[in-house]
């Protein structure tokens, strides 16, 4: 198969540009247009970078909305979803769908070139959002619109003033310190180097006064973190890995000051300093990584991103645009084609058929009418309707799905970091082993001796390996794997999934394609108009799923456009109309000529072409593996024994709090959903996986993110968890056994503090190289 030239996926029924024969394929007509539209802006430039990146990820075809953005506008909601800078210049951010490489970066940041009134457009590649800053004649609703018309679906994100000023504040306080620790650290070593080499007497206390000086705001301003959280934690009666790190600062800065006084060219600031600069380090890199992913607040604010149209109340036949946010009980409003429904509320006008597998994950559409319930975030797949609000946010039925998504992360199980469970008994030790040996060296009545042999042990001990052990190597396995399109949103989900035994995973959108595919067309007899031209001509503006499929199943035909009288598409039962004076009807998978019927057909939801293959690779983690699926027990059946799944291992019909249940009672369970539907068990789930193409919604109730189709990156990311934990626990050995040797050393007096201090970094970079290295495994994974 050719791939498309815009979003690179296999063309199924290829489309060309009209204007220029040769410039295709397509997968569809909203990748074609948007590689208009980018060529029109003067933007081709994007498909020579897309080409040439190393980054890049395959996403799937474009979908071309219609949605309006001037809600984005509105004084209330600039209130809540944006942000005013010192310059009094505004700023919005919006989650983007369809960021696949370093080409989007580029497109996206070149905003301000053709956008009026747009200061300023980065793009966060890792969570996908983009930050827009605008001048004081710019609208975010025409931002979002050409967004929209490059194929990058925005969704606005709550921004708070106040919460967002805490945080620069912190960040630059950070910086600050990293910086001062890491400057310092650099002209210590400097002055280090000449003292170690044998600086003659006349300027080994002057270089050591300057390093005196250089440490002092290293070892107040940039360790205080570390004293405070030790403070803290000798405030509940437990030990933190910053206790002993905090107790060698300040013994090894008293003792260093101590030896300067009394004319001994020996201190330990170097060490020191460089501790505490590769400590905050990695700590920073550590939290910025965990900010990559989407976090879990304002589900119903990123969720609702969607204008709706209301009745006017001083005007009945004109509706105005408002965010779902500021519906009201007793609102009149209009449901278009396509579009979600945004309240509980009944229908008072129209009829129409539904999409609910939000809320019960059937694939079967529900015919409604006049005075029928709706349910907040149903897609109408019909007619438009008007519909009357009966409950709002979180008084609806999917407000309440969202409540119990909330109570699913308290639920969620307490991981215990390695590093803390193992420096819980490695701090005490190193107390008790200091003191002891602090009492055996005293024994001669020498305190300055004592002193020395007690401060070898805590420095040569100084838990910088074990602090940077863990982290770093979370560091390097969460940044390669945002690069190859795997958000994960906490380091210690990887652990989690290192351990995993039950893997659930819903059919729809994750083994299947979510989309239906003609399977079998039998043409019965023969027909005045041909079968094909009577659906180009019955469907050709139906959004129906059957009548999409069957037009993209006749898209490589000559079709012939044909006059159609008195056409009609009844919700729930098909379409019909007259051409060439005869009555055609496509209903009930046939199609109708004078009510014989002449044609049938079949249609099912297509199975990825990496399914058995995923399940396959999945079982060599030897777990347990079942569906958990909303649709009948036929289809689920014969989906399961498509992908090589045994009947005892998937589960048919159940709701979305079926699911829940089915997996709270499962130890170490893995949850891999595409659909807000899943997200009560995403959220109950040890892990829950959102795959590419879930909702919203879905994304935040997960722990992680797959930017990439199918089930292939979830099994290379069971191995990549797995890897990272054998890494992990090889740091966590290396630092050990080198601290262990080290306690022998200090306590048989063959190392001094000064020789303590020069090996002390050896154990970091025993730790750095075995993380840079990794397994053979990670290697290739990384490749």
């Amino acid at each position: 198969m050719s791939a498309c030239i815009h979003c690179d996926q296999s063309v199924v029924t290829a489309y060309f540009n009209e204007d220029k024969s040769d410039e295709g394929p397509f997968c569809c007509r909203g990748c074609l247009t948007v590689y208009n539209v980018i060529h029109a802006k003067g933007l081709a430039e994007y498909y020579e970078i897309k080409k040439n990146v190393s980054f890049f990820k395959k996403r799937a075809p474009v979908e071309i909305k219609t949605a309006h953005y001037s809600y984005l506008d509105d004084d209330d909601f600039l209130k809540e979803y944006s942000y005013q800078s010192l310059n009094n210049e505004r700023t919005m951010e919006f989650y983007l769908e369809g960021i696949h490489c370093l080409a989007c970066l580029w497109i996206i940041e070149k905003l301000p070139e053709f956008v009026v009134g747009v200061r300023s457009s980065k793009l966060n590649m890792g969570r996908s959002v983009v930050s827009i800053v605008l001048r004081s004649e710019g609208k975010f609703s025409l931002v979002a619109y050409e967004l929209e018309n490059l194929g990058y679906h925005p969704h606005p994100i709550k921004m708070n003033q106040d919460s967002q000023d805490l945080k620069t504040k912190e960040e630059r306080s950070g910086l600050l310190r990293i910086g001062i620790a890491g400057a310092a650290a650099g002209n210590i070593m400097l002055y280090a180097v000449s003292l170690y080499a044998g600086a003659g007497p006349e300027y080994a206390t002057f270089f050591n006064w300057l390093t005196v000086l250089f440490a002092v705001p290293v070892l107040t301003y940039s360790a205080f973190p570390f004293y405070r959280n030790s403070w803290i934690a000798l405030k509940n009666k437990s030990l933190s890995i910053d206790v002993p790190i905090s107790l060698a600062l300040i013994m090894g800065g008293v003792m260093g000051v101590y030896n300067l006084i009394n004319g001994i060219n020996e201190n330990y600031f170097d060490s020191l300093s460089a501790l505490v600069f590769l400590l905050l380090m990695s700590r920073y890199f550590l939290k910025a990584i965990q900010e990559m992913g989407l976090g879990t607040t304002d589900l119903h604010f990123f969720y609702q991103g969607e204008s709706v149209l209301r009745v006017d109340e001083n005007n009945p036949g004109q509706f105005l645009e408002i965010h779902p946010k500021f519906i009201k009980v007793d609102d009149l409003l209009k449901i278009s084609p396509m579009q979600i429904i945004p309240a509980d509320a009944v229908v008072v006008s129209g009829e129409t058929y539904l999409n609910n597998s939000l809320l019960t994950g059937e694939s079967e559409l529900q015919k409604v009418g006049l005075n029928s319930e709706v349910f907040s975030g149903t897609m109408n797949m019909g007619t438009e309707i008007i519909i009357k609000v009966k409950k709002v946010n979180k008084e609806t039925r999917l407000g309440q799905i969202l409540r119990s998504i909330e109570n699913g992360w308290g639920h969620k199980s307490k991981i215990i970091d390695v590093t803390n469970l193992i420096s819980k008994y490695f701090v005490a030790i190193v107390f008790i082993l200091s003191i002891v040996l602090f009492v055996w060296s005293y024994r001669e009545g020498n305190t300055k001796h004592a002193l020395e042999q007690a401060l070898t042990l805590l420095i040569v001990t100084c838990p910088c390996a074990l602090a940077i052990a863990t982290p770093l190597t979370f560091i390097r396995t969460l940044s390669k794997s945002a690069q190859k399109g795997i958000i994960i949103k906490d380091d210690s989900v990887i652990e989690k999934l290192s351990r995993v035994k039950n893997i659930f995973i819903d059919k729809t959108g994750t083994i299947t394609q979510n989309t239906l595919k003609i399977s079998s067309f039998y043409i019965l007899q023969n027909s005045i108009v041909a079968p094909h031209d009577v659906i180009f001509n019955l469907e050709r503006h139906s959004t129906h799923p059957l009548a999409v499929s069957l037009k993209n199943y006749i898209q490589p035909l000559p079709l012939k456009p044909l006059l159609v009288s008195d056409l009609k598409e009844v919700p729930g039962v098909g379409v019909s109309g007259i051409i060439e004076n005869h009555f055609y009807e496509i209903k009930n998978h046939s199609i109708y000529e004078d009510h014989k019927i002449i044609c049938t057909f079949e249609a099912k939801d297509t199975v990825r072409l990496d399914a058995k293959e995923a399940i396959a690779k999945l079982r060599h983690h030897n777990v347990n593996i079942q569906i958990l699926s909303g649709d009948k027990e036929e289809y689920v059946s014969t989906i399961a024994q498509e992908v090589g799944l045994l009947p005892s291992e998937y589960q048919a019909s159940l709701s979305p709090e079926k699911k829940s249940q089915v997996i709270k009672a499962s130890e170490h369970s893995l949850m891999i959903g595409d659909g807000a539907n899943d997200a009560i068990a995403l959220s109950y789930a040890d892990t829950g996986i959102a795959v590419f193409g879930a909702m919203d919604i879905s994304l935040r109730a997960a722990d992680v993110y797959l930017s990439l189709p199918g089930l292939l990156p979830v099994a290379e990311l069971i191995t990549i968890s797995k890897e990272t934990m054998k890494v992990i626990y090889r740091n966590l050995v290396l630092s050990l056994f080198y601290n262990s040797i080290s306690v022998v050393l200090a306590f048989t007096g063959y190392i001094s503090p000064l020789t303590a201090a020069i090996i002390m970094p050896l154990s970091s970079l025993s730790v750095l190289i075995s993380t840079l290295i990794g397994t053979k495994k990670l290697r290739m994974l990384w490749k």
